[in-house]
């Protein structure tokens, strides 16, 4: 265990530290090892194209961050959208409104993108970011709260897909759970996985470290890792849902769960990427539905 992890460590070392990082080869290799903590931020930001993979053009591109972050918080502040004492993940929102809406930001609810709010203290929280840190942190963590947000919005617009894989996988990951297949059957429970839980991100996984284990797969080109998380969450949740006797109940239990719990989240993770990986890891996008 030991020697595997001084291995992967070595990989990530050599991949992050050479004078061009191979992306495709860094992705293979989030797919297969977990990212090796001290490495995780730097990582990420390669992954989503915040940093440049050309250590040549890498200040540049750090520079070009900070004052694109330096305008929009500028032109806030000037028209007095934002205030000192504006929360970091509210100015975030704001930001991410001007760049995406102009001048249509003030007609726009921000109730609807709660969601954006919870991913941008989720990675204020990953790089440990507040309003004292150097304008690049906090440029490089607004930019990825915006990446990361969008990619599951995208997400979220192939729920359907989730869905039908989710069912489809079940038959086979529930097949000695005879009794919880066959109540989720009844009540179609597969075709009403919320919708939350991917816009949030599966932040109903509560804690931080197995939600990053998590996310990494994602970013490294897998969205078929959450087939294996749903699953892994429903099982952990039978006891309840066996409990219920209607899909109305079933679905506002999993519409607002939420599991605290270290080591179940733990658990639920590491089992998921377990059965991702028994299938060799090699389905990345939700393959196309079959009749």
């Amino acid at each position: 265990m030991i020697l595997t992890q001084r291995a992967s460590q070595t990989v990530y070392k050599d991949l992050l530290e050479s004078d061009t990082i191979h992306i495709e080869k860094l992705k293979q290799q989030v797919q297969k090892n977990s990212i090796i903590a001290e490495f995780k931020p730097f990582c990420w930001k390669i992954l989503l194209g915040i940093k440049s993979p050309y250590r040549s053009t890498r200040s540049y591109v750090d520079q070009a961050n900070s004052e694109i972050y330096k305008r929009f918080h500028t032109t806030l502040t000037t028209c007095r959208v934002i205030q000192n004492d504006t929360p970091i993940a509210q100015q975030f929102l704001s930001m991410y409104l001007l760049d995406s809406h102009g001048i249509k930001m003030s007609l726009i609810s921000t109730k609807e993108y709660e969601s954006f709010l919870s991913i941008a203290n989720f990675i204020c929280s990953f790089l440990d970011n507040d309003n004292e840190q150097r304008l690049e942190t906090t440029a490089e963590c607004w930019l990825m709260t915006c990446r990361i947000y969008d990619n599951f919005v995208q997400l979220t617009r192939r729920l359907a897909l989730l869905r039908y894989h989710v069912g489809k996988n079940a038959q086979k990951e529930f097949l000695y759970e005879p009794k919880l297949l066959l109540h989720l059957n009844t009540h179609n429970i597969f075709a009403f996985i919320p919708e939350n839980w991917l816009k949030d991100g599966f932040q109903l996984i509560r804690d931080d470290i197995s939600l990053l284990n998590i996310w990494e797969k994602f970013l490294a080109g897998s969205e078929y890792i959450f087939v294996f998380l749903t699953l892994h969450i429903l099982h952990h949740c039978r006891l309840k849902l066996l409990n219920f006797y209607s899909t109305k109940e079933m679905i506002q239990y999993l519409t607002d769960l939420k599991i605290d719990d270290q080591a179940a989240c733990e658990h639920i993770v590491i089992a998921s990427i377990a059965s991702w990986k028994k299938q060799g890891g090699s389905e990345l996008d939700f393959p196309p539905m079959q009749n």
